[in-house]
């Protein structure tokens, strides 16, 4: 008898990709997200670098899909009438750097406390949470691990913190039979925020070469995860019962920035990455003069009530060292397609290029 699972975000960029495999796999999937009229209200839309509404893609699927909004309980609902599911794959969130603090703690955190209390009352087998890496920030352990404390960089991040502790609340007291996943930057086919400012920057920029400032004596490594990756990590843990009350970073094995930085910059044809050491001091307050300016841009754009065209955090991401650890999932069994993040990056690039993407 096929299993059931419930896939919320199942119209985002991850969320398709969830659905695909699990329909590969012979699950029954119902597929719940807002209506992309709704989705628009809460994403500010302009210019090509923002998250992208797939509804007529999970419709080609052939999968039953059933709108709802986290933040409207009564919506949820229908969604557990009548039916037991094996698993639930909580994927939606308000992922998006532009947004307010009120509209995320709503969306990211009542949201999810709805979905849960849901979850428990109609006897979910699993619950597997997406959360991310972003609320550990910057670790005192290298690479970092699930024991890290959290200190969120970040109000999108912090909003995921909250989502947490929620539901480690739930675990503890209400038994809810969760997995959470944190995963570094996502990428891959079909994913246009996030990772792909980096390549839609550097392809833009149109010359034939770059310049690589980066520290002397200090490697800032560079996170990531393909898309395929972490849906696969998901499918993996629900198979496992020892990992119902755990985390898990969800990543490949980190490179350093420069690596990738000059992997990226030949894949996409620019024939010269020029390398610039800096002393690392004066590499913090070149950063520093550098996220300031971008601070200032993003100040005017959202008293214009526009989005600006780069978003602090990613630039934080590449200026701070965010290094984590995939030792535990490794542990569990799981084995990565892409462990080493070249070969990921290189698919996602060629997608690109034969989308017309860059």
């Amino acid at each position: 008898m096929s299993k059931l699972a419930l896939v919320t975000g199942a119209c985002g960029f991850t969320g398709t990709h969830m659905v695909e495999l699990l329909k590969e796999k012979g699950w029954n999937v119902i597929a719940t997200d807002l209506k992309k009229e709704e989705h628009a209200q809460y994403y500010c839309e302009e210019g090509d670098l923002h998250p992208v509404h797939y509804e007529e893609y999970i419709s080609r699927l052939g999968v039953e899909f059933v709108p709802a909004d986290l933040t409207k309980k009564e919506t949820l609902e229908p969604l557990f009438k009548g039916k037991t599911y094996d698993a639930v794959f909580h994927i939606a969130s308000l992922y998006d750097y532009f947004a307010k603090w009120d509209v995320l703690y709503n969306v990211n955190v009542e949201g999810v406390r709805n979905l849960a209390e849901l979850a428990i009352t109609n006897n979910v087998k699993r619950f597997i949470h997406w959360s991310t890496d972003g609320v550990y920030g910057e670790t005192k352990k290298l690479p970092g691990d699930e024991d890290e404390p959290y200190n969120p960089p970040n109000l999108y991040s912090k909003s995921k913190t909250e989502q947490e502790k929620l539901l480690w609340v739930l675990y503890r007291t209400k038994n809810l039979p969760l997995t959470v996943l944190r995963p570094a930057p996502i990428y891959g086919p079909r994913h246009k925020y996030g990772v792909y400012h980096i390549l839609y920057t550097l392809e833009k920029m149109g010359t034939g070469f770059v310049v690589s400032w980066f520290p002397k004596r200090h490697t800032l490594m560079f996170p990531s995860v393909h898309v395929k990756d972490l849906v696969n990590a998901a499918l993996f843990v629900v198979d496992k019962p020892e990992a119902i009350g755990q985390a898990y970073n969800v990543l490949s094995d980190c490179i350093s920035q420069t690596e990738m930085i000059e992997f990226i910059c030949r894949a996409l044809g620019i024939e010269r990455v020029i390398r610039i050491p800096i002393w690392w001091p004066l590499y913090k307050v070149l950063t520093k003069i550098g996220l300031k300016v971008v601070k200032n841009i993003d100040t005017r754009a959202r008293s214009k009530g526009m989005r600006p065209k780069i978003d602090v955090p990613m630039v934080e991401y590449m200026t701070h060292q965010y290094w984590f650890s995939n030792e535990k999932i490794k542990r569990l069994g799981f084995k990565f397609m892409y462990q080493d993040p070249k070969k990921g990056m290189w698919d996602y690039i060629t997608w690109c290029k034969e989308r017309g993407w860059l």
